[in-house]
Order: C-alpha cells, then sequence, then structure tokens
C-alpha cells in the first residue's frame, strides 16, 4: 500500500486576488452638511406614516414610527460627526487651521506613520488612516462627543452637553430597552411632539458646529 505524504508545506500567502479598496471621497463641508440634510428630510417624512396610522387608531404602530425616528434622528447626527472629524483634523494636519490641544495627543499606529514617510508628497495616507480610525467609534453620548468636538477644535458649551446627554438617554432607552423602564417595565409616554423637538435640537446641534466649522474655513479664505 502506498504511504501519503504527510510531510508539512509551507503555505503559500498572499494568492488571493485582492480587490482595490477605493479611498475614502473629501467632501467638501457643503456636502458634509447636505448629507445630513437630505437624510433628516427622509426621517421627518416618516411622520405622514405615523400620522396614517394613528387616523387609523393603530396608535402602537405610530408610536413605533415615532421611537424609530428618534433611533435614526441620532444616527445621522453620529454620521455627521464622523465626516465632520475627517474634515477638520485633515486640515489641521495639513496647516490650514490652527491645531487643537487635543490634536497634538492623537495616536497614529506605525504603521501609517511608516506609510506617511513612504507617501512622502502625499498627505491621503492620513485622511485614510482618520476614515479607518473612527469607522467603529460612537460620539452620542455627552462625554464622548465633548471630547470629539475639542479634538477637532469646536468648543462644546455646558448647555450643549446637558442637551446630548438627554437625547442620548433616550435614544439609548429606546434601541435598547423598548423605551421601557426597567423597575416597572412600562413604556414612557411619547408624543409627535416631543419627536419632533427631538429632531429640532439635533438639527440645532448640527447647524452649530457646521456654523462654527464654516467660519473657520473663511478666516482662511474671505469670500
Amino acid at each position: 500500500m502506498r504511504k501519503r505524504d504527510l510531510s508539512l508545506t509551507p503555505r503559500i500567502e498572499d494568492k488571493r486576488d485582492k480587490k482595490a479598496v477605493p479611498p475614502p471621497v473629501h467632501f467638501r463641508l457643503s456636502e458634509i452638511k447636505q448629507h445630513f440634510d437630505e437624510s433628516m428630510q427622509s426621517v421627518k417624512e416618516q411622520f405622514t406614516v405615523a400620522d396614517n396610522l394613528l387616523s387609523e387608531g393603530n396608535t402602537e404602530g405610530c408610536q413605533i414610527i415615532w421611537r424609530s425616528q428618534i433611533v435614526f434622528a441620532e444616527s445621522l447626527l453620529d454620521f455627521f460627526l464622523h465626516e465632520m472629524s475627517k474634515y477638520c483634523l485633515f486640515r489641521m494636519f495639513t496647516g490650514e487651521w490652527e491645531k487643537s490641544e487635543k490634536y497634538k495627543s492623537l495616536e497614529v499606529k506605525m504603521s501609517k506613520v511608516e506609510e506617511g514617510l513612504a507617501a512622502k508628497e502625499s498627505d491621503e495616507w492620513f485622511f485614510e488612516y482618520l476614515n479607518e480610525r473612527f469607522t467603529k467609534d460612537v460620539f452620542l453620548s455627552g462625554d464622548s462627543m465633548r471630547e470629539q468636538l475639542n479634538l477637532i477644535g469646536i468648543v462644546f458649551g455646558e448647555a450643549g452637553y446637558k442637551l446630548v446627554g438627554q437625547l442620548f438617554a433616550r435614544r439609548n432607552k429606546i434601541a435598547h430597552q423598548n423605551d421601557r423602564d426597567h423597575s416597572s417595565a412600562a413604556q414612557t409616554d411619547i408624543t409627535k411632539e416631543y419627536v419632533e423637538q427631538y429632531i429640532s435640537d439635533i438639527q440645532a446641534i448640527v447647524n452649530a458646529i457646521h456654523d462654527i466649522a464654516k467660519d473657520k474655513d473663511n478666516a482662511i479664505n474671505p469670500a
């Protein structure tokens, strides 16, 4: 009987066909704001769906829509902060904006530093790093949002900190507890007016951040 060859052979590495990953896009400040506004408009259009359900007597279905609007609105705020983070930090890196104190302590992996040194004449490696760095981060709590805004050079006042904390607490209660109280399992009441105000507050936060960044750009390139 012929013996099988059971000896180990070196593993062949990197033989898969690797698809080229397109580089992250540098969006203008106006485009970042447009992404938020267009998506928020879609969220607000769900009021029509909720109104129809309520008119049919389906209160539970209506309230599910309202609660989903809160969760979606918060996700749009988070994505806006991700886009703004890349925008602002890249401008600091290229010397267009004054560097924040937090910027000076931003950690970059050595593999990326070596990539940057090899690139020499291009700063794209840093923008790609920022895109990777913030992909999994969430900036919705009061503390995390304040820390991130300080990093990107946007002043975050105490009133804004308190408001963000309140919004985040309700969003978490909806997303993780079905808006129910742990001790009684009773659902917290929700109304259309509450959701409208909630969305309005998020829009106000986004508008304030956008305006500050726009003023920084205008200071460098006056119209």
